[in-house]
């Protein structure tokens, strides 16, 4: 049976190497792993222990993920099958789940649907007594208001990201100027906000708006496949994963981003011709191989020491890995 183990221990459970002044963590020998699976199978530094969240029976395709202001964890489960992004905005078989540990012992033992019939929910974020969630095409916001763990209101905020693949629209990500934050690959949109203004292009694109919908706008751009994760620095910059910098060579494909309001970001493609800039493509900050970001958290606590308070942690879903990023000016 896998086991699902929430982001938080899954940070835990697959630090992979990482530097500070040029030193390699050092990491067991992968060789001794050979036939071990589950927990036992995930490789930890010293003082980190990995212990189970959730059975997998509670959500048996888990994606992402956000606790509410009761700790309740609300995570989106896919349908498990094969398909495309247009089949799946057409059957909706996916759904996001509400877990509740009952017994208050640190593990979750009870899951009610939240809400089914969804495309393939890419995102979710809880805030103010709702729940905003990515469901391409749309961004949606969904409210229990008998508190029975059932959604019964679904607003859609905006619509007409398309869908072609996984690479469509995650989020929403709250930033520190109380904005939404969303990202969208590069497979075109046409999108009439609330103002009446119709936006439309073709390029990759990282998008912000109120909660309630107004404002929406295109924070910055280019011609990479596809923008994942974001996270926000203290003083507010934005960092974030993305695929495809570049055309796979050389062992490079995916990279961690430093997103400037207004930035026109790599890859090299027609898409660009749509954005104004003054200069050359924007750089990369980190550059990856073919990793699959899948997911990414900036650390504020101390409580694993010091030395991480502040570090990245991106989750790669190719190697099946965690690792440190330590900033620095």
């Amino acid at each position: 049976m896998r086991n699902l183990v929430i982001l938080s221990l899954l940070i835990l459970g697959g630090l992979q190497p990482a530097y500070s002044e040029g030193h390699p963590d050092k990491v067991p020998d992968p060789s001794l792993l050979k036939g071990v699976t589950g927990l036992e199978a995930i490789q930890v530094p010293e003082g980190f222990e990995v212990t189970l969240a959730a059975d997998s029976s509670l959500a048996p395709y888990p994606m992402c993920s956000c606790f509410d202001d009761r700790g309740r964890l609300f995570l989106t489960d896919s349908s498990g099958k094969d398909m495309n992004g247009e089949e799946m905005a057409a059957t909706r078989e996916c759904r996001i789940q509400c877990l509740v540990d009952v017994d208050q012992d640190g593990v979750f033992d009870k899951a009610t649907t939240f809400v089914d019939k969804l495309s393939l929910p890419m995102g979710v974020q809880w805030y103010n007594g709702s729940l905003y969630v990515a469901n391409p095409p749309e961004f949606i916001r969904l409210e229990d208001t008998d508190d029975d763990g059932v959604a019964d209101v679904y607003e859609i905020i905006h619509q007409g990201w398309n869908v072609k693949n996984t690479a469509s629209l995650h989020g929403p990500f709250f930033g520190p100027d109380g904005w939404m934050y969303l990202t969208h690959g590069r497979h075109g949109y046409k999108i009439e906000t609330k103002e009446g203004e119709t936006l439309e292009g073709l390029a990759s694109r990282l998008w912000r708006c109120r909660p309630d919908g107004s404002g929406l706008e295109r924070y910055c751009g280019g011609g990479f496949d596809n923008p994942v994760e974001l996270t926000f620095l203290p003083s507010g910059e934005i960092l974030g994963t993305m695929t495809y910098f570049t055309d796979p060579k050389n062992g490079q494909r995916d990279a961690l981003m430093h997103w400037q309001d207004h930035g026109v970001y790599p890859k090299p493609n027609s898409v660009v011709d749509e954005m104004v800039r003054t200069g050359d493509l924007m750089p990369t900050m980190t550059k990856f191989a073919r990793i699959a970001p899948a997911g990414l958290l900036q650390y504020q606590g101390t409580a694993f020491g010091e030395e991480y308070h502040g570090n990245l942690f991106t989750s790669q879903f190719n190697p099946h890995r965690i690792q440190r990023h330590i900033l620095k000016r």
